[in-house]
């Protein structure tokens, strides 16, 4: 979940907290998930309303040896009618649009991407790009499907890159998804109702679905989804299942 605490994200026009909205749909996730994928373990970067240091984020997930790193998060434009769903992957270059949401989201990082040449070095040595390209399809896939099926108007904004402090460093396939724009009026409302947001919870739990099946097939029998290169990467999907 992104933000928390003091960091409060951005703050829709009538005082919906993008750090609020995305720690319930961070919970909402993992309930999914330990109803789906029991096998699973679900590690939260935070559980309630603290913050956490982005640095610490992607050390907490290293430490646990996760599989997967989503970042949960909600857009913000100045244009107020701005709205859609968006997804991101780590990249140092992205549109100036992308460029302007990492610095957002990176703003209170203690680093800042300032250290160019350190976070250059990091993201060299990130082998999971591709894979991170990848999770990122999917669940950009699964969440605007899901979510144009009660908002016709909501917009598939697609597949970006940007250089996120929150996802360098990570040793594993690592998303951030903007699931909404807060700062558009009518998705604020649509973003206060719990059913809309379990709505939300249920395309993000499907695009991480589809991502383990297709690694999954992928290392079993050596197929991938069209346009996707075959790559051995075998999934832990019961690592504690006895």
């Amino acid at each position: 979940a992104g933000h928390g605490g003091h960091d409060t994200g951005t703050i829709g026009p009538t005082g919906l907290m993008e750090k609020d909205l995305c720690l319930d749909v961070a919970l909402r996730l993992g309930k999914i998930i330990q109803q789906k994928l029991p096998g699973a373990d679900i590690v939260f970067t935070r559980s309630d309303d603290t913050f956490i240091p982005l640095e610490d984020r992607t050390r907490i997930a290293n430490e646990a040896k996760a599989d997967l790193f989503v970042s949960i998060h909600a857009n913000s434009s100045p244009d107020h009618a701005a709205r859609g769903i968006e997804t991101y992957y780590l990249n140092m270059k992205g549109s100036a649009e992308a460029m302007a949401v990492a610095a957002r989201e990176n703003a209170v990082s203690q680093q800042g991407i300032h250290d160019l040449e350190e976070v250059v070095k990091k993201i060299a040595r990130t082998e999971k790009i591709d894979e991170s390209r990848e999770l990122a399809e999917d669940v950009q896939d699964s969440l605007s499907k899901r979510i144009q099926k009660t908002v016709k108007p909501v917009k598939n904004r697609g597949v970006r890159k940007a250089p996120f402090v929150v996802l360098i460093g990570a040793d594993m396939p690592s998303i951030l998804t903007e699931i909404s724009f807060l700062s558009n009026p009518a998705d604020e409302q649509l973003l206060k109702k719990p059913e809309y947001r379990q709505r939300v919870a249920e395309g993000l739990y499907q695009g991480v679905s589809d991502y383990l099946q297709s690694m999954n097939s992928v290392a079993m029998n050596g197929t991938a989804k069209p346009g996707r290169p075959a790559r051995a990467a075998a999934v832990e999907q019961s690592r504690n299942q006895q």
